[in-house]
């Protein structure tokens, strides 16, 4: 699980626990499946337990793009995306995924025991869904590329607390991630390779504490 996982500070007793407090439905879906279209009549949440998914949107032109992604412990549905009409929105399993489903109404109201973990969990969700909005909101922010992918690998170094860190996603969808052309994107990072301000091979990149000379 990840730094922003909704079972955070949950042992696994009480994860436990908690399936059955909220009634989890688990169902699995192969790389490449729709596991959830959004919309306001779908009460349900999904919480990502294996895998990698994205959140998709279509345009009135067709255009596909990449809102978000969700590794294990993060939690996606309706009622955490915004009501509107504009675009459609969907989240489509990059790799074989399991996923636990939770009806939200479960979720807000109150655990006639009171029970601690009923807490926590919602106060994760809160944490898990504003802090990777803002992040992403900071990355998409930057003015140019470079600023981007920087503000991108610190986050990721910040969050494995290494200089050494591996992309949760392919660079294929990483410039759809951070809203840039696919090509500019790979020029900018030879350029940063050949600087010296990272070391990059696939997925795999090292910050450098200082440039190269």
């Amino acid at each position: 699980m990840n730094k922003y996982s909704v079972f955070n500070e949950l042992k696994p007793t009480e994860r436990i626990g908690l399936a059955e407090c909220l009634g989890f439905e688990e169902q699995r879906f192969d790389k490449g499946s729709i596991i959830m279209r959004f919309s306001p009549e779908n009460l349900k949440s999904g919480i990502l337990m294996e895998g990698l998914a994205y959140l998709k949107s279509i345009n009135d032109s067709g255009e596909e793009n990449i809102l978000d992604y969700y590794e294990g412990g993060n939690i996606f549905g309706s009622i955490l995306s915004p009501d509107t009409n504009v675009n459609l929105y969907y989240v489509v399993a990059k790799k074989n995924c399991l996923v636990s489903f939770v009806n939200h109404r479960k979720m807000i109201e109150i655990c006639p025991n009171s029970c601690p973990k009923h807490s926590q969990f919602i106060n994760n969700i809160m944490i898990s869904v504003s802090c990777r909005s803002q992040i992403h909101i900071d990355i998409l922010s930057q003015r140019t590329i470079r600023g981007k992918l920087m503000t991108y690998f610190a986050y990721i170094s910040e969050m494995t607390q290494s200089r050494q860190i591996r992309l949760p996603i392919p660079l294929s969808d990483l410039s759809g991630y951070i809203c840039a052309d696919r090509s500019a994107m790979m020029r900018e990072l030879k350029n940063l390779n050949r600087e010296g301000v990272i070391r990059s091979k696939g997925q795999s990149v090292e910050i450098c504490e200082t440039p190269e000379s």
